[in-house]
């Protein structure tokens, strides 16, 4: 005999267990949750259950021990959630339960103090009574083996706290199970036969596969060991004159058994009482190379089991107290940030706040759709700073910044993107502005363009720059699923409100990408317009649909307050805001970028969604309304369009050179010239209406 009490093994022999007076405890399981399921629960707490406490099913698994002195463990993988996982290692064992999250660390530590936790475990033992009794243990020994586990997730954190409970039920200590000194097993069973073990745990049948225990037969000395289904206990017959014993996998490395064997002894109790061999197998590596016995684990003991000790835990229901054993492990913490990188828990959080939304206040609402859009930001001055960062508000990643200026003294206290080192080195607007919106959002994808616009009545000395800027603009705008004109000008938002209007009117195919929304942020001095035009079928006017003359050179002959944007602090940020939430609210409209706006349309789950938007700072108002375009349009027109398609570039290089065209183009010269002026009306403050 050993100093532990069992007895030494010889190399290449099984080793017997001498349990002495009674049968020990067998190992306790040890719960081993792995970084991919904590992953998994975090996209499950956050975008499925959110405050539903229900328990939902899991499955982990555990597996004959690889090495001596490791603790018997079961795996929880990412495939915990899945009905049928397929990445369990080969003859590894299935063990199914159920996972509870609670949504407050209060309730969590309410439950372990005793009332819920002694309910759960009397529920889990009731089912466990009734699995045997009915046989479907023995049909499906999965059932003998629950596992429930409870948790509380703090997802700000990433900190998780958890226990796990692996109910059984074992009789009193009067009744428990006795050693028998019978190893006539240990004698018998070649590694052939262990081998034969090793390949149905690892082969097709399901009922061998999975079950994790079953029985072993023979009709006598000299005959092959046979499996069994443990089904087969439930008629005796078949087992008379037969050599029977009892195998299972035991994750266990010590020389004593596993937590999954108590179970197990009690269900074998319950059908077929008596003397029983038991084989606690940990062998799975054989057969899969040269049979050998020189590393053998596998150990073979003798264990009476007895019909009163069954009787005594399945005799009523609930079982009795002292049958119940919980098997709960300690309360452990896992803290996943020490395996993240930190622009993924950077990445994570700015969505949390986002998905925060669905959980009580707009369980309808789809954030995936707003970060999945793709921005363009004419204009990376006030107008597109404040823009930027309400778009990674609702976690938006990609977006492109466009400008050709450079950041100046006057601008880091309004433009909330720069700073004044950017200012004191002449920076570029459009780069100084993607990478400060990288600094606070890691995860952007965001990239910068260095591009004067060209604008009517302005110019170009070089017609190949002209050309090559055009093409420029309009790859970036077919490339984006938004365009914000936000630009300090008018005539800067004339060729980008074009090129997006002749986007939509492109013959498309199915699975062709859908056009860009066209959206113009404009500032006055204590007022602002926010305003999409026409997108697809659903007709609205464009930015220039109120306009009466041509967009000319605004930009010269400016005094230092005209040269400047003048208006009160606090009105891009306004407006900046009711465009960004305008944009989620048509992401999240049915109808998306075509969402008409009118007394009998839909809604978004956001609210309405206006073709337009005035505020008005003065007097704290905003003013939402429907709009159509003008037929005289100098921009979206019908004549506009069809000139600007027939002859592209050239039409573009003339208006350029001279915007005045566009008056003639697009009719509005022609319906100035046919107003009459006894039909024009004046009034003075002085008449009625």
């Amino acid at each position: 005999m050993t100093s532990a009490g069992y007895p030494s093994k010889p190399a290449g022999a099984m080793a017997v267990v001498d349990f002495a007076p009674l049968l020990p405890a067998p190992e306790r399981l040890l719960p081993a949750p792995e970084v991919n399921f904590w992953l998994r629960m975090t996209e499950k707490k956050l975008d499925e259950l959110r405050l539903d406490q229900r328990a939902l099913d899991i499955i982990g698994y555990y597996e004959a021990p690889q090495f001596d002195k490791v603790p018997p463990k079961v795996c929880i993988t990412s495939e915990a959630f899945s009905e049928n996982p397929c990445g369990f290692p080969s003859g590894s064992v299935p063990i199914k339960g159920d996972l509870k999250n609670f949504n407050t660390s209060e309730e969590f530590r309410e439950f372990l103090k005793g009332e819920a936790r002694t309910a759960r475990i009397t529920q889990a033992t009731s089912l466990l009574r009734e699995d045997i009794l009915s046989g479907s243990a023995l049909e499906d020994p999965v059932r003998l083996r629950p596992m429930h586990m409870v948790a509380f997730a703090d997802l700000k954190k990433y900190l998780f706290a958890y226990t796990v409970a692996f109910p059984v039920l074992s009789p009193p200590t009067e009744l428990a199970w006795k050693k028998v000194d019978e190893p006539k097993l240990a004698t018998t069973l070649a590694s052939r036969t262990l081998g034969k073990v090793a390949h149905a745990l690892r082969g097709e049948d399901a009922k061998f596969r999975d079950a994790g225990a079953f029985l072993l037969l023979r009709s006598g000395e000299a005959a092959e060991w046979a499996l069994q289904p443990l089904a087969a206990l439930k008629d005796k017959s078949k087992l008379e004159g037969a050599q029977v014993a009892l195998a299972f996998v035991d994750p266990a490395a010590a020389e004593a058994p596993s937590w999954p064997l108590r179970n197990l002894l009690l269900a074998v109790a319950h059908y077929f009482p008596g003397k029983w061999q038991v084989l606690a197998f940990r062998d799975r590596h054989l057969g899969e190379g040269a049979e050998t016995a020189a590393d053998v684990r596998s150990v073979v003991f003798s264990v009476e089991v007895t019909k009163e000790g069954a009787e005594a835990c399945l005799a009523s229901s609930p079982p009795p107290e002292e049958t119940r054993k919980g098997g709960w492990s300690k309360i452990q913490h896992f803290d996943l940030t020490a395996f993240l990188d930190k622009k993924r828990i950077a990445a994570d959080a700015v969505d949390l706040n986002v998905k925060l939304m669905k959980w009580r206040l707009l369980p309808e609402l789809k954030p995936e759709r707003m970060k999945e859009l793709r921005v363009l930001m004419l204009g990376s001055g006030t107008l597109g700073c404040s823009v930027a960062r309400n778009l990674m508000g609702w976690g938006v990643r990609k977006m492109t910044f466009v400008d050709s200026g450079k950041v100046s003294l006057s601008n880091p206290v309004r433009q909330s993107l720069f700073t004044h080192q950017d200012a004191a080195d002449g920076r570029s607007k459009s780069l100084a502005a993607a990478q400060a919106v990288q600094a606070v959002m890691p995860d952007a994808e965001v990239e910068s363009v260095q591009l004067e616009i060209p604008m009517p009545g302005h110019p170009h000395q070089n017609r190949a720059a002209l050309d090559q800027a055009v093409k420029k603009l309009s790859d970036l705008i077919d490339s984006h699923d938004v365009v914000c004109m936000l630009t300090d000008s008018r005539e800067s938002r004339w060729l980008p409100s074009l090129l997006v209007g002749a986007a939509q009117r492109r013959p498309r195919r199915e699975g062709d990408p859908l056009p860009p929304l066209g959206m113009t942020v404009a500032l006055g001095f204590d007022s602002f317009l926010v305003s999409r035009q026409s997108y697809l079928e659903s007709p609205a006017a464009c930015y220039f649909c109120n306009d009466m003359n041509a967009p000319a050179d605004s930009l010269a002959f400016r005094t230092l307050d005209q040269q400047c944007t003048v208006t009160r602090p606090g009105l891009s940020g306004l407006s900046s805001s009711t465009a960004v939430e305008l944009i989620a609210a048509l992401v999240q409209h049915p109808d998306g970028f075509a969402a008409p706006y009118g007394p009998q349309t839909k809604q978004s789950c956001l609210g309405v969604v206006p073709h337009q938007v005035r505020g008005y700072v003065a007097d704290y108002r905003l003013s939402p309304a429907e709009t159509e375009p003008f037929k005289n349009c100098i921009c979206c027109s019908q004549g506009v369009m069809e000139r600007y398609e027939e002859e592209g570039l050239e039409f573009i290089a003339r208006i350029v050179t001279n915007s005045a065209e566009l008056e003639k183009i697009s009719g509005l010269q022609a319906m100035q010239a046919a107003v009459r002026e006894d039909d024009v009306l004046a009034f003075d403050e002085f008449d009625d209406f």
